[in-house]
């Protein structure tokens, strides 16, 4: 073992080697110097196993010399314990917060107790070391998890656009507009889950979704895809910051995505104008969000929730995935309004949905 006291005092000095090798094997590597710069240059050309420092040097105090020691992590390249004067428990503990593993009082040296103190000292700095290694063994594991998922969720982006691609092609070669409308609803809920995927693999957060993002991307999408004139049409996500996890994320998704396309394909005919508004908020422990546009309106009388199509049969049974409660504000402007309670764990996903006021 390779020991460096260092100390400004030559009888002290004597006194540790004596001790030390009275207590261990005589042939022990002991290294000394009388002041805080000779130590340092000692700690960096002879890399000791443990360093002894007293707390009064001639050049600075042990606890310059700790803020001094070479390496951006001394406090696990060395053992240091240090040397302090009697009743000196405030530098102790000062030494202790600013990286000395050990401290001894020069009054209570003796054999066993320096043995016992530097063995502790070393004990500790092994310790650290085997913690910082397995911390960076973890964020490596972390970083190559984040790599693999961040890969999962472009792959899967790209595997619904394919889908939603095919889609695409099979309604355009149908000669039954039924299929055809049929085949295209499938292309924008699969196109949906798509954008999902690609927010994740955007960012950095893998586990949360922004949903006014999401919204605004998706609303987007519907806009291109029925080939809205945005003249006419126009569409504004109104929302706090709201974030949701991929559980969650999905059906919402979807239960917007529905609601968007039923307004283009049914609020707004004979070239009518006006306007969409997706509006969130949170409040009391739950998420609320309503789609609103000032076309035609829903006729009185006209129970929207009965309704027994596709679309509103999926919004449903999402709406109960998120034990969500889903309303329909009759009239004009039409508002559909959703509002459930923020996930902390999983949930099923659903995957599917329609249209139809």
């Amino acid at each position: 073992m390779r020991l460096l006291i260092v100390d400004d005092s030559a009888g002290d000095r004597t006194l540790c080697r004596v001790l030390m090798e009275e207590a261990r094997d005589p042939s022990l590597d002991f290294l000394e110097t009388g002041d805080g710069a000779s130590g340092l240059e000692a700690c960096r050309k002879l890399s000791p196993d443990c360093v002894l420092i007293d707390y009064k040097l001639p050049d600075m105090t042990g606890l310059e010399f700790l803020e001094k020691l070479p390496g951006e992590s001394q406090n696990d390249r060395f053992a240091i314990v240090m040397l302090t004067g009697k009743g000196s428990g405030e530098v102790a503990a000062a030494a202790l917060k600013a990286g000395a593993h050990e401290y001894i009082m020069k009054d209570h040296l003796t054999a066993e107790a320096l043995r016992l103190t530097i063995e502790k000292a070393t004990t500790r700095r092994d310790l650290i070391r085997s913690l910082k290694a397995e911390r960076d063994r973890l964020a490596g594991l972390l970083s190559e998890k984040e790599v693999l998922l961040k890969e999962v969720h472009h792959r899967v982006k790209n595997n619904l656009a394919v889908i939603a691609s095919l889609l695409s092609l099979q309604a355009s070669k149908s000669g039954n507009e039924g299929v055809a409308s049929a085949l295209r609803a499938s292309q924008h809920r699969v196109e949906s889950m798509a954008l999902i995927h690609e927010q994740l693999y955007a960012t950095d957060d893998l586990g949360k979704v922004d949903l006014a993002k999401h919204a605004t991307m998706l609303a987007a999408n519907l806009f291109l895809t029925y080939g809205i004139d945005p003249a006419r049409i126009t569409f504004q996500v109104s929302m706090q910051p709201l974030q949701l996890g991929l559980d969650q994320a999905i059906p919402v998704g979807l239960i917007l995505g529905e609601l968007v396309a039923n307004a283009l394909k049914h609020a707004f005919p004979d070239g009518r104008s006006g306007a969409i508004t997706i509006g969130g908020a949170r409040s009391n422990g739950r998420i609320e969000l309503t789609v609103t546009d000032d076309g035609i309106g829903i006729p009185g009388g006209d129970d929207f929730e009965r309704r027994k199509s596709l679309g509103m049969q999926i919004i449903k049974t999402l709406t109960r995935q998120l034990k969500g409660i889903f309303e329909v504000a009759s009239g004009r402007p039409a508002t559909f309004k959703i509002s459930f309670p923020k996930a902390e764990s999983g949930q099923q996903i659903v995957q599917s949905a329609g249209s139809g006021r």
